[in-house]
């Protein structure tokens, strides 16, 4: 065959791309597709699991910080601060709930044995702390008035003789006759520190010889040397 110019070649090229509408070698290259924006959608069925696995290791770190007293302090490894995170996952569940409620008796029972210290600043901030976890709890308004008036009160002691009370020497029975008059008083609060739990409840049947009809109310703790403690509280009432 013989051979086809070249321009006759390329004009039969172009009139066969004209018939055929057009020819794709000789388009300009297209633009690349975007993809639409990515739209939101609701947690997979799949993440559920590892949610609960979340709660679960916040709950054990909680109560492992409890058993240590990491109640609110250090902040980043206390039990206040994980039980925060795990309401942020399940603001309703019952163990969540339980765990704050737990961090603020602990607060009260430290409270309370700095009551029995008459350590009155530690009190205090025992209930300050307790607040911060939960201040509508009614056992720290409750608390922090029985701190006022402890704090505020008359205090009457008397030492005893350590051998006078172990031998029930009449002299020593005559002495707590004479000073457990006060013990009766309405507002009277007595603490008996005494050896032995049977030396306590020796000295108590002394203090009430005293005159008057009033119940005296006493509380015994074992320690040395023997004394008697008479609080005369603010007000007439209870200690709440």
């Amino acid at each position: 065959m013989p051979a086809v110019p070249r321009r006759h070649f390329v004009a039969f090229v172009l009139a066969v791309c004209a018939l055929l509408g057009g020819c794709a070698l000789l388009r300009s290259p297209a633009a690349p597709a975007v993809p639409p924006p990515a739209q939101a959608t609701e947690p997979a069925p799949s993440d559920v699991p590892d949610r609960a696995a979340r709660l679960r290791s916040l709950l054990d770190a909680a109560e492992y910080a409890l058993a240590e007293d990491r109640l609110t302090t250090p902040a980043e490894e206390s039990a206040y601060r994980y039980l925060s995170e795990a309401r942020a996952l399940a603001p309703e569940d019952d163990a969540v709930r339980e765990g704050f409620e737990r961090v603020v008796e602990r607060y009260l029972a430290l409270a309370k044995g700095a009551i029995e210290r008459e350590a009155w600043a530690r009190a205090h901030t025992m209930l300050d702390r307790a607040v911060l976890v939960d201040a509508a709890h009614s056992g720290i308004a409750m608390l922090r008035r029985q701190v006022h008036m402890l704090a505020n009160a008359e205090r009457l002691t008397l030492d005893l003789d350590r051998d006078a009370v172990r031998r029930r020497l009449q002299a020593s029975a005559d002495e707590l006759a004479a000073f457990g008059a006060p013990a009766r008083r309405a507002n009277a609060r007595v603490r008996i520190r005494a050896g032995s739990d049977a030396e306590g409840r020796w000295i108590y049947r002394q203090l009430a010889n005293a005159p008057g009809e009033r119940r005296i109310r006493a509380g015994i703790e074992i320690g040395l040397p023997p004394r008697v403690t008479i609080l005369l509280l603010p007000h007439s009432g209870q200690e709440g």
